[in-house]
């Protein structure tokens, strides 16, 4: 009996320990990505500045970088005068069928909205936001947490803490909040739709960076993924 005793706790402990191993290992691997993806989104601010960019494109509405590690996002950003015009040309103002990644007109290009707003085609070819349906699968999501935006004051990062698919007509895209509360219910509202989230609590001097593509079933049905500021503003 006491043999057996000693078996079983032989095995619970080498569990454990393979447990603890593995946790240990993910949490240092994690740790080590972050960082990596940190020093790389410096990098590039200091060598492809929005300064540059604006000048190299002869394109003054060029504002920001965005980087999504673990995808192949890693686009320049516009901020044109509606939602229209770079959907259908690119970065150099010319016409594209791939468009561009385009901030929301309604949003202030220094990033300083409640809720900012940044869109890109699903292109079958992998390229622009193809990549947010990565974050449909839930290993994924729990491996890949950071969004960088380079601006050309700030390099900014932002958690993501949810994923969701919905049709146009839910307003995700509210720029302007008549109150806290307001702000505070399409959170909610984000986070009740979502597939896959993380436990962050959002309050009412959060700001929030909302990532929109389509999810190519329909010509209504949108992918978004949302991240909060962590750093940089």
């Amino acid at each position: 009996m006491k043999k057996n005793a000693f078996r079983i706790a032989c095995v619970f402990v080498a569990i454990f320990a393979v447990w603890f191993s593995f946790n240990l290992h993910t949490y240092i691997r994690r740790r080590l990505d972050a960082h990596e993806s940190a020093r790389q989104a410096e990098i590039m601010r200091e060598i492809f500045s929005v300064e540059d960019m604006r000048f190299a494109t002869r394109n003054d509405e060029i504002v920001a970088r965005i980087f999504v590690p673990g995808t192949a996002i890693n686009y320049i950003v516009v901020h044109g005068k509606d939602n229209e015009f770079y959907l259908s040309h690119d970065m150099f103002r010319e016409p594209n069928e791939n468009g561009s990644i385009f901030l929301d007109y309604a949003n202030d290009p220094c990033f300083t909205n409640r809720n900012t707003i940044i869109y890109g085609h699903n292109r079958d070819n992998g390229t622009k936001f193809h990549d947010l349906q990565l974050f449909q699968n839930g290993e994924f999501f729990n491996d890949n947490s950071t969004i960088f935006i380079t601006t050309q004051e700030n390099l900014l990062q932002y958690e993501i803490f949810a994923v969701f698919t919905a049709h146009m007509t839910f307003n995700y895209i509210q720029v302007d909040f008549p109150d806290d509360d307001a702000f505070l219910s399409l959170m909610n509202e984000i986070k009740d739709r979502a597939m896959h989230s993380r436990e962050i609590e959002i309050s009412a001097c959060d700001r929030v960076l909302i990532l929109s593509t389509c999810t190519n079933i329909g010509p209504t049905g949108r992918l978004v993924v949302v991240g909060r500021l962590i750093n940089g503003m």
